[in-house]
């Protein structure tokens, strides 16, 4: 009976370990949709275009004699 006990308990325990990855990938995915959707609004469009502006300020101040 106790044989039979620890077996199921380690099925529950292996089903939720599956579950977990599944909310895992499900909240990542929705995090990293938001970031990147959203035309300029965005905020990875945001931070590349701040890249942008800072490369053309630097490369502006290294082309000065």
């Amino acid at each position: 009976m106790r044989q039979r006990a620890l077996e199921n308990r380690r099925l529950r325990n292996s089903r939720q370990r599956g579950q977990a990855a599944v909310e895992y990938l499900v909240v990542t995915a929705v995090i990293v949709w938001e970031l990147v959707h959203g035309g300029d609004e965005s905020i990875v469009s945001q931070l590349c275009a701040a890249f942008k502006s800072l490369y053309r300020a630097y490369s502006f101040v290294l082309s000065l004699p």
